[in-house]
């Protein structure tokens, strides 16, 4: 198929193009002032690009997305076994200041959860949101890859777990009234269809909450390549925005927006200040080495990270 230019990249100048000079220069001043002032990071990852001179029609659009399903389906079975392998001494470590955390976000939560539900929370991980919440729902499963973090919530909270993917779950038929994803839908390398496959997990009626940090958050934009949540493990990020077109998308309707504050100890919270502030670095080291403050609770609140509660359209 023989591809034409358009007519008017021929054209003269004319009395409108020379009206628009003054904003042109303009324009050109922007670009070179934005290319002066704005530090441009290289990413350490190889990187496709699949472009050509032409506006369309010669099949960019079907060729990425035939390149992106071919790496999800080579990256999908490493991750799962990589996660299947996971033994977490550090959230072992932390455990106290997490249980007090959920206790924070499911009194948060409290007008959207009841005694009637049945609860399923993706990502269950050690059991702790769960030990909380189970009291408050007529059932409660979790579904979780990590071998050692099943056997742990298991174990030591007496929690019904599922150690296996969603897609299996799946074949299970069972239905929920709730879904709960606390800091996982970032762990997916196709959040959209987890969240088609919860539509297809939910009653009629049923709710999606779950958390995670909007990466169009001030602080986020602060710091930039510092954000602590950019992190190997973390795969896809969200805005208020993408998360609301992803639900809706999947007839899942964005109903309201919490703020999420965290609750850590001292010693974890100088351990992420030393990575983000590198050049401070000697204060936090010092800090770290005064042992009566390692375990003190500090509430944390950079309103980066978000409560999102769904609804079942």
């Amino acid at each position: 198929m023989l591809l034409n230019k358009p007519k008017f990249w021929n054209s003269k100048r004319n009395f409108l193009t020379i009206i628009f000079l003054p904003l042109s220069a303009i324009v050109r001043l922007f670009i070179f002032l934005k290319k002066r002032l704005i530090k441009v990071n290289e990413l350490n990852i190889p990187i496709i690009c699949v472009g050509n001179i032409y506006v369309g029609g010669t099949g960019k659009t079907p060729l990425s997305i035939w390149i992106a399903n071919e790496l999800f389906k080579m990256n999908k079975n490493q991750i799962e076994k990589t996660y299947q392998d996971i033994k977490d001494d550090k959230y072992i470590s932390q455990i106290k200041f997490k249980k007090y955390y959920f206790e924070k976000l499911i009194n948060k939560i409290s007008n959207f959860i009841n005694k009637d539900m049945n609860v399923l929370e993706i990502g269950s991980y050690y059991g702790v949101l769960g030990s909380v919440l189970k009291n408050k729902v007529k059932n409660y499963s979790g579904l979780e890859l990590s071998t050692h973090g099943s056997n742990y919530a298991k174990n030591n909270y007496d929690l019904n777990i599922y150690n296996e993917t969603i897609e299996n779950h799946l074949k299970k038929r069972i239905k929920y009234d709730l879904i709960i994803m606390a800091d996982v839908i970032e762990h997916f390398n196709d959040p959209f269809k987890v969240l088609s496959q919860i539509n297809e997990l939910l009653n009629q009626n049923g709710k999606l909450i779950l958390t995670t940090f909007n990466i169009d958050s001030l602080y986020a934009k602060i710091t930039g390549k510092n954000y602590h949540w950019l992190i190997p493990f973390h795969i896809v990020f969200f805005s208020n925005k993408t998360l609301e077109i992803f639900g809706k998308s999947n007839n899942l309707k964005l109903v309201k927006i919490l703020n999420d504050p965290r609750y850590v100890s001292f010693g974890y919270l100088v351990e992420k200040l030393i990575l983000i502030f590198p050049k401070l670095s000697f204060i936090f080291k010092f800090l770290s080495k005064i042992k009566f403050l390692q375990n003190i609770n500090v509430k944390v609140d950079l309103k980066d990270l978000k409560i999102y509660y769904f609804e079942k359209m």
